[in-house]
């Protein structure tokens, strides 16, 4: 689309424009499109409105942007606590990465192998499918803890293509995994399991379907391998790419292409819309208007936004009921001589006590000298209770007591949780069992001049590209309305 019309720029229609606005703390200052979100999905918007020649205004409560993406340049070593998985066919991160000059290197998530803990006892993987604290039964017994879910996921998916999940048909599967695959015939032991690794609650209040269109997606991108040895991040890692010097550096880039159109620490808290514009009041007293806006913000910080005229119906039953999955971290520096080879296990470490996974990552320069301590799901719940230092500490002594190897080995460089983590707080939404039928189309559409964008309102893709995705679909509509 190389033209559209000129918008809102006649000196009566501003003046309209302005006569139609609340009264706000400072006068609008005027666009032709306003972005809620400095996320990928939120930039990516911005950027394809800029390149049509639309004024674009974007508006990030946070002080820094990338939202999910978030490279730690705070502590030791500048670890992910975000998106870091570029794959194969993420074509808009792709094309996004080439245009900027952001650079990539090959691999993400790639982490030296799993032992596991199971009822305190340690067990090296080969000697999982015939240890005495392996009471799975049948075919799941050769796979391994951290990889059941995927396992069973991919053994019960019909899907042919990446529509499927939005169909009626999929409605089948729209239920919790917990009793589906119990009658199915899975063991209670292999859903015991799963359940300690599950990054949504648990098996009985996220839908089964949101979870098969990401394993189905993710196999389709980045091929479908062995699947009984490795959890889907293991998987995947050797066919990704990484953004070098950190994930964060894509989002800067972003930020940089679209020069003074960025704003951040405003923190949006009403949207009022009219017949003909819309006005973002921030809650420092600035205001912005625009004849469209976009929300590209998780729906949990959106729910403390005033919308005027109000969300109704299924959308607005949506952003209030949207429930989002826990991810809290703490990440340890290796010191000393290498706790894995005084113990001869392989250096990650799956439990099924309080915390879920010591993952040992090896940097692209062959270091292994960090490990990312993950708690998820409810687990993460129940870690977020503690303090900062109190998760630290747990981590490092929970690590001593399952693997005394580690003791005096490790110490705590950083600590993050996505829950508590302002403006964001959850590390990705999570379907409830009959959610994706019911939200997934009517929450997306547009209410009034508001559209919305974000990795929420996907429809076909994972991870990253989901974010550029929507950010994408939400310009379109803009444009395609402008020009109307």
């Amino acid at each position: 689309m190389a033209t559209r019309r000129t918008v809102m720029t006649g000196g009566a229609a501003l003046a309209a424009a302005a006569s139609m606005a609340p009264r706000m703390t400072r006068a609008a200052e005027k666009s032709d499109v306003i972005v809620i979100g400095a996320g990928l999905a939120g930039l990516k918007a911005a950027i394809l409105l800029a390149d049509q020649g639309a004024k674009v205004t974007v508006l990030e409560a946070n002080g820094r942007v990338g939202g999910r993406a978030y490279t730690a340049d705070h502590v030791e070593g500048h670890p992910e606590f975000g998106a870091s998985q570029i794959g194969p066919d993420y074509a808009r991160v792709l094309d996004m990465c080439q245009r900027l000059d952001v650079k990539l290197g090959p691999g993400a998530n790639i982490f030296a192998p799993f032992a596991f803990s199971v009822g305190g006892e340690l067990i090296r993987k080969e000697d999982w499918p015939k240890s005495k604290m392996n009471k799975t039964v049948g075919e799941e017994r050769p796979v391994v803890p951290a990889a059941l879910f995927s396992y069973f996921l991919k053994k019960f998916m019909t899907f042919k293509s990446p529509e499927d999940w939005l169909e009626a048909e999929a409605a089948q599967f729209d239920v919790p995994p917990g009793p589906f695959f119990k009658s199915k015939g899975v063991s209670d032991e292999a859903l015991r399991l799963m359940n300690e690794g599950l990054i949504a609650p648990d098996l009985y209040n996220v839908s089964m379907l949101t979870l098969m269109q990401e394993e189905w997606r993710s196999a389709m991108i980045f091929g479908v391998g062995e699947s009984t040895g490795k959890d889907r991040f293991a998987q995947f890692g050797e066919t990704s790419q990484h953004v070098v010097g950190g994930t964060s550096r894509l989002p800067e880039a972003m930020m940089r292409h679209l020069g003074d159109a960025v704003h951040l620490n405003k923190i949006a808290a009403r949207i009022d819309m009219t017949e003909k514009n819309v006005t973002v009041g921030c809650l420092d007293g600035t205001a912005y208007t625009a004849e469209f806006a976009i929300s590209a913000v998780p729906f949990r910080p959106l729910r403390r936004v005033s919308i005027n005229p109000p969300l109704a119906g299924v959308q607005a039953e949506a952003v209030r009921e949207m429930p989002y999955a826990n991810n809290t971290q703490v990440m340890l520096r290796i010191k000393g001589a290498p706790y894995w080879e005084e113990d001869g296990l392989d250096a990650s470490l799956w439990t099924d006590g309080p915390i879920n996974a010591y993952r040992q990552k090896i940097a692209s320069d062959g270091s292994r000298d960090v490990i990312q301590v993950l708690c998820v799901g409810k687990k993460g719940e129940r870690f977020d209770q503690l303090s900062e230092k109190d998760r630290g500490e747990l981590a490092v002594r929970e690590f001593a007591r399952l693997r005394p190897s580690t003791k005096g080995k490790v110490e705590v460089i950083g600590v993050h949780s996505w829950p508590n983590y302002m403006f964001v707080e959850g590390c990705r939404h999570s379907y409830g069992p009959g959610q994706c039928a019911k939200f997934a189309i009517e929450m997306i559409k547009p209410h009034g001049r508001l559209h919305f964008a974000g990795e929420h309102t996907r429809r076909l893709d994972v991870g990253m590209e989901s974010a550029m995705e929507s950010g994408e679909r939400a310009a379109i509509e803009v444009l395609t309305r402008m020009e109307g």
